[in-house]
């Protein structure tokens, strides 16, 4: 029987060539979107699989309140991990790790930075790596051994043994390779090149001071410990050591499993965070399926004409009904295995392209039991799914009326067509409206007024001997003659890391307690950032005599008077009186769907030897040339360190990395699903065409113009597509309002979007449907009339 099925299917396909290759492109293109989408999916799901201790994994964090705005840090002070591993049971392993370094490691000629961290050992007993050469006991048992990642060591060592061999960091420490491990996956949470024993720098970080928000705190809970009962305990456990008469801060852990797909917080609750585009992701891959799947049905019952003295003699010989519908069933599955085969050829043609529009090391992995079982099931599903009416139609018809050239009544199998076209069109409008506003989400926020020019600035951190020849550096970059300004700040002017409730100042409500951030820049930053002072000065040239001298925001500015006009008065910290020299314009910070938070300027010390500068180019300057000419000014006074440069432009698109990522994908997706559906409508426009050809010769002959007949021929299907439209807005203004409010700043829906969709889709119709009605009205009338 199934060799029969086969036999029946290949003849069937060779019969209708043109039909059977856009059903089976069309579907072997929605397997093979749906397979992408699945691949991205179970990358994102399966995020951090590869810790063995996963499920005992969480960070340590701190929910602070502050004038009634909760909010939700990693930050933790430096003492929590010593005490709570003391002083409360179920914690089998806990270990401190700051927020990461890019120092350049030197040996021999080769220098190189990389990325990583300052880490108590424990963190190997969390993490569990794979040790490829040393051992997890003495790897980090000294604050001069370091822990190198696989790919690090190549880099460095070129395939050598690295164990053993010492690295100058920063052209000053040495520090000895003790281990090797094995690289993270890229779906993992901690992605460092290097490890080093916290005590290495822990005296950088102060006193132990509970009120000083710090490092990282990762820990790991014995397997029968109780989480409800370990959050109980360190809930106020960091409030209780400082002795604090006024509580605004509770800690707990929180579940490695949640760290990427809900690791969001709004208001001290929990938000969901990547799950909103996985499960967009995964409606798109049922759309297009669903659009794939709805094109075989269409086609299929459509072409049933040609099968009907088929299916009337098999009944007449015998054939049952449930016979022929395993028949039409076998055959769709048939076709649906070929569609799936081309499609897994679709994916690995596509996969190396599609990686690096999402940044991920996906593979079709076909070695894999659950993929395989996954392309079963998809053929499977669609098969049945996409032949079952068809099947049923198809085994319905009465054989008698049939051969004796009755027409059967197509009324139902009329309207569900139409249904169907209906349906394929909503999924498709839902897809392009929601890609139109994701675009229109990313533009309005990247354009929006930011209180910073962010085009034409270059940033580079500032290095080695740097500090001590920063008044001439400045000077020799702007005798360049491409360059305006160049200012030096704590860090990227898109993240201000720090912030207190500590700041005071006459008037302020003893019961207020504003979280109020704050960092350090000179004198050249603002003009160097195109920001604008609105009251009062800037810092004074080389920061002379502004040494207790600060700029304030305008939000924090209207927190102290409401009027904002505070230059000139004090503000407090520590017990140290700061003179506001200037109010500075908002600036979008931290949160660039947010809006500005309270911030304060202080001028900066190069004590540290730590900032990074921030140099705005002259409009039209060659950027290769300015980027050569900062070069050699770096390294003419810091020869020892090489230099790297970003734009800020970079820096800030790298933000939207997730956006954009989800734009292009939409993008993609909506267009091909766009293309599927056009090929199922060119197939039923092609049929209504054919069907109707008596009728429009004799319209011709009678004097019907080639505009007349093409407008009577695409009529219904323009109706079909705009009541396509008519369905799709409410569905993707529901479904785009929901994803919107996960962010903190969006523009209100676009109204004017959904007509240039609709407007879009009904184009896009017209030009497909129009191919085959101009064909048909074009005709030679008498050969049709002829054969008919």
């Amino acid at each position: 029987m199934i060799q029969n099925f086969i036999k029946s299917a290949f003849r069937n396909l060779w019969k209708t060539k043109g039909y059977s290759f856009l059903n089976i492109f069309g579907l072997a293109l929605g397997i093979a979107v749906t397979g992408l989408i699945f691949l991205w999916v179970e990358d994102e799901v399966s995020w951090n699989d590869n810790f063995v201790n996963k499920k005992d994994i969480y960070v340590t964090k701190s929910k602070q309140t502050y004038d009634g705005n909760t909010f939700v840090f990693d930050a933790t002070p430096v003492p929590l991990a010593e005490a709570a591993q003391a002083e409360i049971p179920g914690i089998l392993h806990i270990a401190r790790v700051d927020w990461g370094n890019n120092p350049l490691f030197s040996r021999e000629d080769k220098k190189i930075y990389l990325q990583g961290n300052f880490a108590d050992p424990a963190i190997l007993k969390i993490l569990q790596p794979k040790f490829l050469e040393g051992n997890e006991a003495t790897a980090m048992d000294q604050n001069d051994k370091i822990v190198l990642t696989a790919s690090a060591a190549k880099k460095i060592f070129n395939g050598e043994s690295a164990v053993g061999k010492t690295l100058k960091v920063d052209n000053s420490d040495l520090l000895t390779v003790s281990a090797v491990i094995e690289d993270f996956p890229k779906n993992s949470s901690f992605s460092f090149d290097w490890l080093v024993n916290m005590k290495k720098v822990i005296d950088s970080y102060g006193e132990p001071n509970w009120g000083s928000n710090s490092l990282q705190t990762f820990v790991q809970l014995a397997p029968q410990a109780d989480l409800e009962q370990v959050n109980a305990q360190l809930k106020l456990f960091v409030e209780n050591k400082k002795n604090s008469d006024r509580p605004n801060s509770e800690n707990f852990l929180y579940p490695m499993e949640r760290w990427n797909l809900y690791n969001a917080f709004k208001d001290g609750i929990e938000q969901e965070g990547k799950i909103k585009n996985v499960r967009l992701f995964i409606s798109i891959a049922w759309l297009v399926l669903l659009i794939a799947c709805i094109n075989f049905m269409n086609l299929s019952t459509a072409r049933s004409e040609k099968r009907a003295k088929e299916v009337s003699m098999r009944k007449i010989v015998g054939a049952k009904k449930n016979t022929l519908i395993a028949q039409f069933l076998g055959e769709s599955i048939v076709f649906t295995g070929i569609a799936a085969a081309i499609a897994v050829g679709m994916i690995k043609l596509c996969l190396p392209a599609f990686n690096n529009m999402v940044s991920k090391e996906l593979s079709i992995g076909m070695d894999n039991p659950l993929h395989f079982v996954f392309l079963i099931a998809i053929i499977l599903v669609c098969g049945l799914v996409a032949g079952s009416y068809p099947a049923f139609f198809l085994s319905s018809f009465d054989p008698l009326l049939t051969l004796k050239g009755g027409k059967r009544k197509a009324g139902s199998s009329g309207l569900i067509r139409k249904g169907l076209v209906v349906t394929q069109f909503t999924a498709a409008i839902i897809l392009m409206i929601c890609t139109a506003v994701i675009y229109l989400q990313i533009q309005h926020t990247k354009n929006r007024d930011l209180g910073f020019d962010r085009s034409q600035v270059i940033t580079t951190n500032l290095l080695g001997d740097m500090p001590d020849h920063i008044k001439v550096i400045k000077q020799e970059l702007i005798n360049t003659g491409n360059i305006e300004s160049v200012g030096i700040s704590e860090r990227s002017v898109l993240n201000v890391g720090s912030n207190t409730a500590g700041f005071t100042w006459d008037g302020k409500d003893p019961k207020s307690s504003p979280l109020i951030g704050y960092t350090f820049a000179d004198e050249d930053f603002v003009p160097a950032l195109s920001m604008k002072i609105i009251d009062g000065r800037n810092f004074r040239k080389d920061l002379l005599g502004d040494s207790s001298s600060v700029l304030v925001n305008e939000t924090l500015a209207k927190l102290m008077q409401p009027d904002g006009k505070v230059a000139g008065k004090t503000i407090g910290f520590a017990e140290q009186p700061l003179t506001i020299a200037g109010v500075l314009k908002d600036y979008v910070h931290n949160d660039i769907y947010g809006k500005a938070e309270p911030l304060l300027l202080s001028p900066i010390s190069l004590e540290n030897r730590k900032g990074l500068l921030n140099i705005k180019t002259k409009a039209g300057a060659d950027y290769q040339v300015v980027a050569k000419q900062i070069e050699t000014i770096l390294k003419k006074y810091n020869p020892d360190f090489p230099t790297t440069i970003k734009f800020l432009d970079d820096t800030f698109n790298n933000y939207f990395f997730s956006e954009l990522m989800l734009q292009k994908l939409a993008s993609l997706f909506a267009i091909l699903a766009i293309i599927i559906s056009c090929l199922g409508l060119l197939g039923l426009a092609a049929f209504a065409a054919e069907q109707r050809a008596r009728e429009v010769s004799i319209r011709k002959v009678l004097g019907a113009s080639v505009s007349r007949l093409v407008k009577m021929l695409n009529k219904e299907f323009i109706i079909l597509v705009g009541i396509s439209c008519l369905i799709a807005f409410p569905v993707a203004y529901w479904f785009m309002n929901d994803w919107l409010n996960g962010y903190n700043y969006h523009m209100e829906m676009p109204w004017m979007i959904f007509i240039f969709v609709a407007l879009a889709a009904l184009a896009i119709a017209l030009i497909t449907i129009s191919t085959q009605a101009l064909r048909a009205a074009t005709s030679n009338p008498t050969k049709t009339l002829r054969n008919q």
